[in-house]
């Protein structure tokens, strides 16, 4: 069985401090399980009090004991970059054409639907 290891006063005196200033709930959920599994809560009985899987306790668990609170962080990102950057006058130029014109989208569609750019992978931003 995987347990946190919060080894002195120190350790456990932030994970309470950082629980009290939570704003966060993903972030005060983390925190939690990382607390009562320093305490003997196991894995299975931790998954099921915050409804994620076990495979998501273990991985905090892992990441606070090998990187402490901060390892417990996520990183954001924006996501993956478009693969087509086009602007408005090259996206009226794509959408006056049928889609069925385009032989690598495989459609008989003459029509552009956002289901149809959704499912070829082409999101638009309003910017």
């Amino acid at each position: 069985m995987i347990y946190a290891k919060v080894n002195d006063y120190e350790a456990m005196a932030s994970i309470e401090k950082e629980l009290e200033e939570a704003e966060d709930i993903n972030w005060y959920k983390r925190l939690k399980i990382i607390q009562l599994s320093s305490q003997g809560i196991g894995v299975p009985q931790l998954a099921k009090t915050f409804d994620v899987c076990q495979a998501t306790v273990r991985d905090y668990i892992e990441r606070y004991n090998n990187g402490g609170i901060d390892s417990l962080k996520r990183e954001y990102s924006n996501g993956r970059p478009p693969l087509i950057e086009f602007d408005k006058t090259q996206w009226e130029e794509l959408l006056h054409q049928s889609p069925c014109q385009f032989e690598k989208l495989n459609t008989g569609a003459r029509n552009w639907t956002q289901k149809l750019l959704v499912s070829h992978g082409i999101v638009v931003n309003s910017k």
